[in-house]
């Protein structure tokens, strides 16, 4: 059996085994190969939280360039094709509640502006199925 031993980010310390995760790797391809840049992981079966992602890192050198957006779009691509609405595990740290907050503000203006039908009977249900953002995150965005 696996472990991740006693992994500390500076609000969470788990011990898990990673069989019941799925990892999403990210590289950077170079004329000298390729480059690990980050991955995100999600929880093999969906929870009643949710959670399309449980942990996500980009290395130092490459944060900045967006690749993090990258991943986190992936993981509300794969919500939509799963028909699962989902968002990050919580508790978010500081960092990640500025980009959840940033990606899923862009998601969700995008969203309405291209909306073709009646504005006044869309619903919170609606939005989440079609940007795949959990119903809760996407009442967070439209109040705050």
């Amino acid at each position: 059996m696996c472990l991740i031993s006693h992994a500390f980010l500076e609000h969470k310390n788990l011990e898990k085994s990673i069989e019941s995760f799925l990892f999403y790797i990210l590289f950077e391809v170079k004329n000298d190969g390729f480059h690990f840049v980050g991955y995100f992981s999600k929880s093999k079966t969906r929870d009643k939280f949710q959670n399309n992602l449980s942990c996500i890192m980009i290395i130092p050198f490459y944060q900045r360039f967006g690749y993090g957006k990258i991943l986190i779009d992936m993981s509300y691509a794969l919500s939509i094709l799963e028909n699962l609405p989902g968002g990050p595990e919580r508790p978010l740290s500081d960092l990640g509640h500025k980009a959840y907050v940033k990606y899923w503000t862009q998601k969700v203006v995008k969203y309405l502006l291209n909306l073709s039908e009646d504005i006044e009977n869309l619903t919170f249900k609606q939005i989440s199925e079609e940007t795949g953002i959990r119903e809760s995150d996407v009442i967070y965005i439209l109040k705050h």
